[in-house]
């Protein structure tokens, strides 16, 4: 994958979430988008873990609201995501670079 379309792809993933029931969620999500856009490529690993965390915290809310079609497409997203932050080798785990969890176990690259 060339950096450009890194870059691309993980914008892009963010801006497919669904809109944020939460305000504070919303300016996170964002912040994070601007940061990804404007942020070395070297440093999407560390982006990659906020957001993940983030992406679960927006799917927690919404499914707390009862809004069950806006949480089904904010999973597909960030199901996508997680392959695509997996195929691109930007989860890092202790300082360990890991694959997801694909085909039932972690594959580690080190």
């Amino acid at each position: 994958m060339t950096q450009q379309y890194m870059v691309g792809e993980f914008s892009a993933f963010l801006g497919e979430l669904p809109p944020v029931p939460d305000e504070l969620l919303g300016s996170a999500l964002q912040t994070l988008r601007r940061e990804v856009e404007e942020s070395p490529v070297w440093s999407l690993h560390l982006l990659t873990q906020r957001a993940l965390a983030l992406t679960e915290a927006i799917s927690w809310v919404t499914l707390e609201q009862g809004d069950m079609q806006r949480f089904c497409r904010g999973v597909d997203t960030a199901v996508a995501f997680r392959h695509f932050v997996a195929s691109a080798n930007l989860l890092w785990y202790q300082g360990t670079q890991v694959c997801g969890e694909l085909a039932g176990g972690w594959r580690r690259f080190g």
